[in-house]
């Protein structure tokens, strides 16, 4: 390292020292600089097309990998950026989007692509902020990483003007902001008491059950959150990053969290004692009333934000703390105490499970088009028991997520809850980038695919195999059934008959087929899948209300009748 470095020379340095390794991003004038000094770094830098795309890819890569990931984005390419910077604060990713500008003496007054980078940022982002100078772009780039790691988590936005790149800064510069003491703690343990206190609650429960959310996703240990299950007996059921914590074949695991495509969640309603491990009490849960809740429910919360204690509803108790201490200290305290098997309570819910994709299975009949659930069958014959699956878009992909069970924990993406539609695409190019030997599959509708389609391409530059499973029924899935069921009439939400999306994938370089009947589904699914490289399937599917669709009308009309 010589005396003089320059300001790319700090960021690069910067982030190699948090442990970052890949760089999702798009070329631009204003941060050529970077770019230049990124290459000959050991860095994988995978170029997308579209901003949005890249940080969408980098929300799936650091939630998989549980690790801060790092995005970047020329000026205007930020305002492509922020949509995404949006849904990955309802993802709580952890993902650090950089972008440059033009020239600090010009800011301010016309310069070139100039608009209120910091300003825009700030609503979708835990925090964001310019850096004042080259010197201090260390210290900045340390602040952004612990506060998009600390709490709940969520992405952050560092603006690095173009001159501060290629300025010349002292090494000591450098030095004094290394990443030492002042990284993000990762183990915020809890009050003691109030620990002891949830235990007792649950121990005193007849009908408990622990719902698990993103934070649980973020830092809990599979092995303790099991322990903790297996050690008080309760029902489990997990939702986004937290999916699979334990696997679904576990006695005590019931799937799915989401109400609306399990019905053994739906017994929320019967329990007296609820642990929200992670889980927000946001509109998935009726923002904690009954229903879902029993009238009577106690609920313990367990969060590692303080703006969740209390949000929606007064919790029984609560706690304050990262996840991943917080089992441990759960776990280990519940050892101490004796605990009811709640035979009756666990068996209650195994059956309604089970009969539940019973119902589901019933529906795979291979009639032309096909029932979601028909695609659903066929897929899971070849799915490794590792496989990350992305699901995205409506009615088609709700019949994949509520029946392909998951076993394993960090392999599942769903639209977050600020139910964006079009991120799966880019979600399953950062899965594979994550997971380079593990079979990635993603579950798309037609419209959801229109928005980053052209990430095809990106999959194929990088030699990035994602399986795409496109649904192709026509139309705006969800939104045309509620339409249809309400209104009485779809209005903007009808799409072209027979779009050939495999075409497009094909132009772009990928393996693809048509899938018209349900005869030729498994064959094409098999050489879609021994493919090496990116595969598309377009398959024709039928235009079927899911269950969410069908709760969501349900609760249109009850409120008027």
């Amino acid at each position: 390292m010589t005396d003089k470095l320059t300001g790319s020379d700090l960021l690069n340095l910067s982030l190699k020292a948090e442990g970052v390794d890949t760089l999702f991003g798009i070329a631009g004038d204003h941060i050529l600089d970077m770019l230049d000094r990124m290459v000959d770094e050991p860095f994988r830098m995978i170029d997308t097309r579209h901003e949005s795309g890249a940080v969408h890819a980098a929300d799936s890569y650091s939630r998989i990998l549980r690790r801060a990931s790092v995005a970047l984005s020329t000026t205007p390419g930020h305002a492509n950026a922020v949509p995404a910077l949006a849904n990955a604060l309802h993802s709580e990713a952890p993902v650090v989007n950089i972008a440059g500008s033009a020239d600090s003496p010009n800011l301010g007054r016309g310069a070139m692509q100039e608009f209120d980078q910091i300003g825009i940022a700030r609503p979708v982002t835990k925090g964001a902020w310019q850096v004042p100078s080259p010197e201090r772009i260390p210290e900045y780039v340390a602040l952004a990483f612990r506060t998009a790691l600390s709490g709940r988590q969520g992405p952050v936005h560092l603006t690095i003007p173009h001159d501060y790149q290629s300025a010349t800064v002292d090494v000591a510069d450098y030095e004094r902001y290394a990443p030492r003491e002042y990284s993000a703690p990762t183990r915020v343990l809890a009050d003691p008491s109030r620990v002891q206190e949830a235990v007792r609650l649950l121990n005193s429960a007849q009908r408990p059950l622990i719902m698990a959310g993103s934070s649980a996703g973020a830092t809990a240990d599979p092995e303790v959150v099991q322990r903790l299950v297996e050690t008080t007996r309760t029902p489990f059921v997990s939702e986004d990053s937290a999916r699979a914590l334990i696997p679904d074949s576990h006695p005590y695991s019931f799937g799915l969290g989401y109400l609306p495509l399990n019905r053994a969640a739906q017994m929320v309603g019967e329990a007296d004692v609820v642990m929200m491990l992670g889980k927000r009490l946001d509109y998935t849960l009726g923002f904690g009333g009954t229903p879902p809740f029993h009238p009577d429910a106690k609920v313990i919360v367990v969060d590692p934000s303080p703006a969740e204690i209390g949000r929606a509803r007064s919790a029984e108790i609560a706690i304050l703390g990262d996840l991943g201490p917080v089992c441990e200290q759960l776990a280990d305290l519940a050892e101490g105490l004796t605990w009811s098997k709640h035979e009756d309570w666990v068996n209650s819910m195994r059956q309604t499970h089970d009969e539940w994709l019973a119902e589901l299975n019933e529906m795979a009949n291979p009639s032309t088009p096909m029932h979601p659930m028909y695609v659903s069958e066929t897929v899971q014959k070849f799915l490794d028991d590792d496989a990350h699956i992305t699901f995205d878009g409506g009615d088609y992909c709700h019949f994949l997520r509520a029946s392909i069970p998951r076993q394993k924990p960090f392999r599942f993406h769903n639209v977050s809850s600020f139910g964006m539609i079009g991120v799966g695409i880019a979600y399953s190019m950062g899965a594979q980038a994550a997971l380079p030997d593990t079979q990635c599959i993603v579950a798309t509708g037609d419209g959801s695919f229109g928005f980053n389609g052209m990430e095809v391409d990106t999959m194929v530059r990088h030699n990035l195999p994602v399986k795409i499973l496109l649904g192709n029924n026509s139309i705006w899935g969800i939104d045309w059934q509620i339409q249809k069921g309400i209104y009485g009439r779809p209005v903007w939400t009808d799409l072209a008959h027979g779009t050939r999306y495999d075409l497009v994938a094909k132009g772009l370089g990928a393996y693809a087929e048509h899938v018209t009947t349900a005869d030729q589904l498994e064959p094409a699914v098999k050489r879609a899948f021994d493919h090496d490289g990116p595969a598309l399937l377009n398959i024709e599917v039928d235009q079927i209300i899911s269950p969410v669709a069908q709760a969501a009308i349900d609760r249109k009309l009850g409120s008027h009748g």
